[in-house]
């Protein structure tokens, strides 16, 4: 039998925390090596590989198409051999509550609010799983999900949370004061929902906006950065920009919001719905949502 054709481990993993993470910084940070040691484990992959995997800066290690093309498939291998371990551990699932949650949203908006629900359920052992995808609850890995629902599928309950609305912003020294200086300025998009864009500059009535003049990155929270530092405008679907915008390191340069087609909710296996620990995060979840004036509440489904 032939030998798999395999990169090394280290190198493997140093790249996923990389890509994940945006960043060499804080790849090292989580795995207790140096940066230069995620940098030296990179290249020795890029080597192996004969490509080009990151477009290096002072700052930022950005995806190149190839290194886009290649995580998603490096990410899901992590993902399945972490769920396995997990599942072949003694069970603990009793306390354990494993929640899905879009990188964005958990870094801005959730983890702000858990130690609430850590306080008043002390028994309760919190996991949360980020994803760069937003939709399709995973019943294999999790127990409960916050998601922007695009498909609702069955044997699932899905109750609803929150609009969803898209609004750009931008670093304060871009000055922009009209629609038509978008077209002086790169677009930042999320390349997994590359339609946001064409919905915003289809409602503000932009056009001629040419597909060359944009910059990809996987989720939100790594278009609000590149926006911080003024590499162009990105797209913002909820009140995840608020704290930068009250710091003044964003700002909102047009007053017109649109709403998306897909919306947030709450979701979990049908089944499950009436066990304690996830009754209980659903019960705090709605009361957290419906305190925060930045939401605007999203009314129960009637079927």
């Amino acid at each position: 039998m032939a030998r798999r054709d395999l990169p090394p481990l280290r190198a493997l993993t140093a790249f996923e925390a990389a890509a994940r993470l945006g960043s060499f910084r804080m790849a090292a940070g989580e795995l207790g090596i140096t940066r230069s040691a995620v940098s030296h484990q990179v290249k020795l992959l890029e080597q192996r590989l004969d490509v080009l995997l990151f477009r290096r800066d002072a700052r930022r290690a950005e995806l190149t198409q190839l290194g886009q093309t290649y995580y998603p498939t490096v990410r899901d291998a992590f993902d399945q051999i972490e769920a396995q371990t997990r599942a072949l551990r003694p069970s603990t699932t009793d306390n354990e509550l494993t929640i899905q949650v879009y990188v964005t949203v958990a870094l801005k908006w959730l983890i702000p609010r858990l130690y609430d629900f850590e306080r008043k359920y002390p028994d309760t052992k919190v996991r949360l799983s980020t994803s760069y995808f937003d939709w399709d609850f995973d019943e294999r890995n999790v127990d409960v999900g916050l998601i922007l629902a695009r498909n609702k599928l069955p044997g699932h309950y899905y109750r609803p949370l929150f609009k969803s609305y898209l609004k750009p912003v931008c670093a304060p020294s871009l000055k922009i004061k009209t629609l038509d200086e978008i077209k002086k300025h790169k677009l930042i998009d999320v390349y997994t929902a590359e339609e946001d864009w064409q919905i915003w500059l289809e409602a503000a009535g932009v056009k001629g906006i040419k597909p060359a003049n944009r910059l990809a990155v996987d989720s939100y929270i790594l278009a609000q950065e590149a926006a911080i530092e003024g590499r162009g405008l990105a797209m913002t679907i909820g009140p995840y920009a608020a704290e930068d915008i009250k710091l003044g390191r964003l700002v909102e340069p047009f007053p017109l919001q649109v709403e998306h087609k897909h919306h947030w909710y709450f979701a979990c296996n049908a089944e499950h719905r009436t066990k304690s620990k996830i009754k209980r995060f659903e019960d705090w979840l709605v009361k957290q949502v419906a305190a925060d004036p930045m939401l605007e509440v999203l009314k129960e489904d009637k079927k």
